[in-house]
């Protein structure tokens, strides 16, 4: 297939002859930096560093030290430390995560569908959830943004987006690293090496190599499985040839391995148990606490990742302006061999091969346009591809080998400005206006091949206005439409499905909220409220097939549904006394369908039965909650102590739309995660060797309560069902260095 990289060339002739023949752009000068110095800083606005005490945005600002802090250092462990967020592991896609925020959530690991929440490293956007919950430790900050971010961020960013800023070259020479030892045979290992000439030139050199043998023991194999590993390998070139000018570039290689377990299901409403239930009797009917931790499969199934990864960012200050191209390539290749059914008879085993290449240009202009108008405009290239060549065997040891070859290509312009109305008073306006094309081709069998093509556009405004009421407190009002982009179900197994394009959804999300300040700083409350409304939400739906077709029933995404999600945020952090804080976040959701109607018998009428609007929305759960301390006390005139301590509360949500078996209006009962409080703590002791170098041993503990359940859940079509299981309790030691 050709791939059609026009505009990247473009772009990347741009950037080479930005960075060689001009002065270009530094990042904040060392006078602004100097006024952010103590403060919490967001860059989510893409307005350099501000104040997250002075931007109208619910967002949470999380430092890799507050991870590390508490054993933690992936992008899944964000989840307890923002309001109504929730980040559960997909383990059929290598790195994958289901993301969820304020009730706008996605995990499915085909890559024709694109995420709700966007996960964005340093400016590169990923168009799919594989390879997300990578690992924190080069990782500078980590910002959780609240709510559609369509304006700045675009397409597929309808939930909000985690912002992550990875650390910059020092030009200096410098060393970290870290090795950590757990149970379940984890070992990880960490490093970053800085060199420089201490003014011009900078070259960072990172990697991390994790290996985990997994916590659910196989009777059928007689082993431990649930096994992962990764490894992260990659260097950073900074080049600042002018005070005006920066140049960052950067190329890495990851790989991720394992074996994918997953737990049965499967009860007496399923054709699995139905047919087979007295060969596997104690295969049926299990539980979704204590019995997800044995697991049967007769095949151990496997997981080969990898994946090349090249950015180049130019920034060029011209006066008050500064202009910024990004441009990046991801190129991975992956093959996950899975027995889906759980049991240990051959009965639904998947063999997905996959290629997927992401390219990306973005060219930007900000800072200040005029006196009292200052903002960010630019233009986005998008386009990405991918191939699927998928084995599936089933019962009987039949096989089907569908395979798929999916393209985008997206364009957008946009612009977010904020205009001074007085000297407390400020209007941000902004938008962005897509146009989205996809190409689908399916190949059903030898000969049998479909293709499609569709386009969409669409227009997101922002709006808000802030009023400082006093220095230390902010009011804010806004309303931020997001959409997710239109598309194809790339496991359409017939014309028809094929044939059958859904529309892109739209969140218009409205906002106030509340900034506020105590004690020169030492006391932070934020406040938000939002009301929500999800329009043409997609889902997933069974529907019949039309007569003559090989199989009675398919599934297709349809723009099928509509809700309202409304809820109350709080971020807190407090300085207590020298060497305590406590940081905190409260979420309390409400999210309903406003509609749900699947016409399960095609047509075309409202029947009995067909309506699903009483289900669950997947991953909103009512409340959660978290609370954690940090003390840090003096040992000796070069060492101290730091005791931490983290307890996190979700309450129960569904993972699965399925329907319950005797009931079309609720959700099938072994899709619940329970409720849930994660109790989390970590000792560590740092020896200080000089003005710039330490070593440090930490202890640490992870579900310290050992609560037990289901992670997640999918029932397949009437045929079986499979799930996963909460991590269980988790311990080890970091040992680490820095000079």
């Amino acid at each position: 297939m050709t791939k059609r990289y026009g505009f990247g060339l473009l772009g990347s002739t741009m950037l080479a002859s930005m960075a060689w023949a001009t002065p270009a752009i530094a990042q904040d000068s060392d006078e602004n930096a100097a006024e952010m110095e103590g403060e919490i800083v967001v860059t989510g606005r893409l307005r350099g560093d501000e104040s997250v005490q002075d931007v109208p945005l619910a967002v949470t600002v999380v430092s890799t030290e507050q991870l590390a802090t508490q054993g933690a250092l992936t992008v899944e462990d964000v989840e307890g430390l923002a309001p109504n967020l929730v980040i559960d592991p997909v383990g059929a896609g290598p790195g994958g995560g289901a993301i969820s925020l304020r009730g706008v959530s996605f995990e499915d690991i085909e890559k024709s569908f694109e995420p709700t929440v966007g996960v964005v490293i340093d400016g590169v956007f990923s168009g799919t959830n594989t390879g997300q919950l990578g690992n924190a430790f080069d990782f500078e900050t980590v910002e959780v943004l609240r709510g559609p971010q369509g304006t700045l961020f675009g397409r597929n960013t309808i939930g909000g987006v985690i912002n992550i800023k990875r650390s910059r070259p020092t030009k200096e020479f410098g060393v970290r690293g870290e090795a950590t030892f757990g149970n379940f045979g984890r070992q990880e290992f960490n490093a970053v090496l800085n060199v420089g000439d201490g003014d011009i030139f900078g070259l960072k050199l990172f990697g991390y190599d994790r290996e985990f043998d997994g916590f659910y023991e196989n009777v059928t194999l007689d082993r431990d499985t649930g096994a992962n590993s990764n490894t992260n390998v990659g260097a950073t070139l900074l080049v600042e040839p002018s005070p005006s000018l920066e140049i960052l570039l950067t190329a890495e290689y990851s790989e991720i391995g394992g074996d994918p377990a997953v737990s049965s299901l499967s009860n007496d409403n399923d054709v699995l148990c139905i047919a087979l239930g007295a060969v596997i009797p104690e295969q049926c009917n299990r539980n979704t606490k204590e019995d997800l931790y044995t697991v049967f499969s007769n095949e151990l199934g496997s997981i080969d990742f990898d994946e090349v990864a090249l950015s180049g960012q130019v920034n060029w200050e011209i006066g008050d302006l500064t202009l910024t191209s990004i441009t990046a390539l991801r190129d991975s290749d992956e093959r996950v061999i899975q027995d889906f059914d759980g049991t240990s008879i051959p009965f639904f085993q998947t063999d997905r091969a996959q290629d997927y290449r992401q390219f990306s240009q973005e060219l930007r202009v900000g800072g200040e346009f005029f006196e009292g108008v200052s903002g960010v405009l630019g233009l986005f290239y998008w386009e990405n591809e991918y191939q699927l060549d998928q084995t599936t065997t089933l019962p009987g040891g039949a096989q089907v080998n569908p395979m798929t070859d999916h393209q985008t290509e997206s364009f957008a312009i946009f612009g977010d400005f904020d205009v001074s109305l007085t000297d407390r008073l400020r209007l941000s306006l902004g938008a962005r206006y897509s146009w989205d094309d996809k190409e689908f081709t399916r190949t059903l069998a030898p000969g049998a091949v479909f293709s499609n093509e569709d386009s969409w556009s669409e227009f997101t405004p922002r709006v808000s206005v802030d009023y400082d009421v006093t220095d230390d407190i902010l009011a804010y009002a806004s309303y931020a439409r997001g959409y997710r982009a239109g598309g194809f179900n790339g496991r359409a197994n017939s014309p028809t499905a094929v044939a059958t394009s859904f529309d892109p959804e739209t969140v218009d999300s409205y906002e106030l909220g509340l900034k506020t300040s105590f004690l020169g700083g030492d006391i932070i409350l934020n406040f938000a409220g939002f009301y929500s409304k999800y329009d043409d939400k997609q889902e997933d739906v069974v529907q019949a097939t039309p007569p003559g077709s090989a199989n009675p029933q398919e599934t297709v995404t349809l723009n099928a549904a509509s809700a309202t999600i409304k809820g109350l945020e709080m971020d807190m952090r407090a300085n207590l006394f020298d060497g305590f804080t406590l940081t905190g976040a409260i979420g309390i959701l409400d999210a309903d369908y406003d509609s749900f109607f699947v016409d399960r018998n095609v047509n075309g009428q409202f029947d009995p039965g067909e309506d699903a609007s009483t289900q669950q929305l997947r991953r909103t759960p009512d409340f959660t909650f978290s609370l954690a301390a940090n003390y840090e006390t003096e040992v000796s005139a070069n060492s101290e102590l730091q005791f931490n301590v983290r307890l996190s509360t979700t309450s129960s949500y569904q993972t699965t739309i399925v329907p319950a078996p005797f009931d079309f209006g609720l959700n099938d009962p072994r899709g619940l995660h329970p409720a849930t409080e994660d109790l989390s703590a970590a000792i560590t002791y740092t020896l200080y060797t000089g003005d710039d170098s330490n070593i440090y041993a930490r202890v640490f503990g992870r579900n310290l309560l050992d609560q037990e359940g289901l992670g997640s859940a999918l029932p397949v079509a009437g045929l079986f069902a499979f799930g996963s299981a909460i991590p269980p309790r988790q311990y080890g030691v970091t040992l680490g260095f820095e000079f």
